[in-house]
């Protein structure tokens, strides 16, 4: 497997255990009260984020990058643009969590919201250039 790759699924691992630990603060009780206790804070939708867009997102293109290519029978088109993906979904992801939670954090969840998506269209091209 290509680094890349690599870092696709080890950071989508990341991101699950993020995700799933503050789901399970966010189900018991206490911690869930003191986490709310912050006003303004929306960690319901920083909880489906990290799970979603952070494990799903980077583990389906950490795949994708894998599996494809040899589908193709040809090498990835640009091993660079996969790294600026990885770099704009990851710090996106983490941007957007980080927005959802802090109030005055805002233009963190608009940063990083245009950062996924810069991140999810670099890579989509790269993988149709990669199969045509």
């Amino acid at each position: 497997m290509s680094a890349t790759t690599i870092r696709f699924l080890k950071a989508g691992m990341v991101y699950l255990l993020a995700g799933g630990l503050l789901g399970v603060l966010l189900s018991v009780p206490p911690s869930r009260d003191a986490l709310y206790a912050l006003h303004g804070a929306r960690w319901g939708l920083a909880h489906a984020h990290l799970v979603l867009a952070g494990f799903v997102m980077m583990f389906i293109f950490g795949v994708a990058y894998h599996i494809l290519p040899r589908f193709a029978g040809k090498p990835i088109h640009r091993d660079s643009w996969a790294m600026v993906h990885f770099w704009c979904a990851a710090l996106g992801t983490a941007s957007m969590a980080c927005g959802f939670v802090h109030p005055t954090a805002a233009p963190l969840l608009w940063a990083g919201g245009a950062g996924q998506f810069a991140g999810i269209a670099l890579g989509v091209a790269n993988l149709r250039i990669t199969i045509r």
